[in-house]
């Protein structure tokens, strides 16, 4: 590398911190600590576990910095006892000895904050039970083989047969279908055999929530949008929109597919671990993760569109794909704000919707106004479905108290959600499928009573 390229380089990483607040203030912090040597037995293991991860020392140095002030509240080393230094050390990287930065199977602590969650909730065992399914077909034994049972009807009760635990026996009615089986044709039943000889059901209800941030080193520097798939009972509870957090998920292998690279897995029961709270951030940089300023920044991430930039937005970032009815077209996800002008919280029924129920609501802005006057191109229909309603209170702010109030027409709104488009009097304008709204109270009008719950107003 020339020297030309390297004074160009160092003067972007000098633009970069002086727009991003966080990663200056990190810059700051690391470059204050570096310009001391670590005690050498501190050093030590943060090369080994250089070594025996192939990640970088500034990588695991700065991993080490970050796990002493989160666990241990240490914002400066040099102030620390050498032995107390070597002690964490080595809680850090006995604990985490498939990798810092990648997680393999270890749990990873992740800053930012829930921007939304998906309308809809699946089985996550049905990728697991079509495989199963399909060997069988193809070849009974080997399906057997690898832990499946076969359901057989004896003196009116199911028993289950299997490979390495012989028959087991069970009180279920063989008139009815087995609680564990997996339908494969006619009467025809299978099922996951533990190796104990237990059947067992690999159904689990997910549904995905969407997390704006990263892993606690890398949110400076990098802030993503992440699926954080929820399990279980987690799938119906509510989650606070729009309010930093700290999260404990798996994060993705280095070796996922394409599909799973955002994905954030998690247990049941995870919505009680989160931890709402902006300490992960100094105290004079925590304003800057209010919605009003996260969500819409061009600084710290690329999803920001202005309302009246949708339209190209959704060009830019239209992809395809097949399906059984041919070619399928799906637009990005992206964050906007606007002024609500038509507001509609009574439910209406839908068969679109996975709960049957959906919500209006239309954003506009001067911009908009001001390009198509009261024509249809002057606002954004935005349609909300059952799971945001339920899980996310988007129609309501939380006031300076706690309270929460619902908010009228003429609220400044921050919405995540999916364009579309959609034709309205012969001309095609967008639309979004919201999955998050934030409402600021000092942005916010409450609502006295009543208002217009005819669906019709949105037609």
């Amino acid at each position: 590398m020339n020297e030309e390229m390297k004074d160009m380089m160092n003067e972007m990483e000098k633009d970069d911190s002086k727009h991003n607040p966080f990663a200056q203030s990190k810059t700051g912090q690391l470059q204050q600590q570096a310009s001391v040597g670590f005690p050498t037995e501190v050093q030590r293991r943060l090369d080994k576990h250089s070594e025996r991860t192939g990640e970088s020392k500034d990588e695991v140095k700065k991993f080490y910095l970050n796990y002493i002030k989160e666990n241990y509240d240490c914002d400066d080393w040099q102030q620390e006892d050498e032995d107390l230094l070597v002690d964490w050390a080595e809680q850090c990287f006995t604990i985490l000895r498939r990798g810092t930065t990648s997680g393999g199977q270890n749990t990873s602590s992740f800053v930012g904050c829930f921007v939304g969650v998906d309308a809809k909730s699946d089985n996550r065992g049905t990728g697991l039970q079509n495989w199963l399914v399909g060997l069988y077909r193809r070849d009974p034994n080997e399906a057997m083989s690898k832990g499946a049972g076969h359901y057989v009807a004896q003196e009116g009760k199911w028993v289950i047969e299997t490979m390495e635990n012989g028959v087991i026996t069970t009180n279920e009615d063989a008139t009815e279908a087995p609680s564990m089986g997996i339908h494969v044709g006619g009467n025809d039943y299978i099922c996951f055999v533990s190796r104990a000889g237990n059947p067992y059901s690999t159904d689990v209800m997910g549904r995905y929530a969407w997390f704006l941030g990263n892993e606690h080193g890398e949110f400076e520097n990098d802030i993503k949008l992440w699926r954080v798939d929820l399990k279980g009972e987690d799938t119906e509870r509510s989650l606070k929109i729009g309010e930093p957090c700290v999260i404990t998920v798996r994060p993705p292998k280095e070796d996922a597919n394409e599909y799973r690279k955002d994905i954030l897995e998690t247990n049941e029961g995870f919505v009680d671990t989160i931890n709402y709270n902006n300490e992960f951030v100094p105290e004079d940089l925590r304003g800057e993760l209010h919605p009003s300023k996260f969500w819409s920044s061009t600084v710290f991430h690329e999803l920001y569109v202005p309302l009246e930039e949708l339209t190209e937005a959704y060009e830019n970032g239209l992809r395809t794909f097949q399906s059984s009815d041919g070619v399928g077209k799906v637009g990005p996800l992206v964050i906007t704000r606007g002024t609500v002008n038509r507001l509609n919280t009574e439910a209406r029924e839908t068969e679109y919707d996975q709960g049957g129920k959906q919500y209006s609501m239309s954003l506009t802005c001067m911009d908009l106004q001001s390009m198509y006057g009261q024509g249809t191109g002057s606002e954004v229909l935005c349609n909300v479905g059952s799971a945001v309603h339920d899980l996310t209170h988007p129609f309501t702010f939380v006031d300076k108290e706690g309270e929460r109030y619902e908010y009228a027409e003429n609220t400044t709104v921050f919405v995540f959600g999916r364009i579309g488009m959609m034709r309205r009097d012969n001309d095609e304008t967008p639309k979004m499928t919201i999955f998050g709204v934030y409402a600021d109270w000092r942005r916010a009008r409450p609502r006295a009573s009543g208002g217009n719950s005819n669906p019709s107003q949105f037609e």
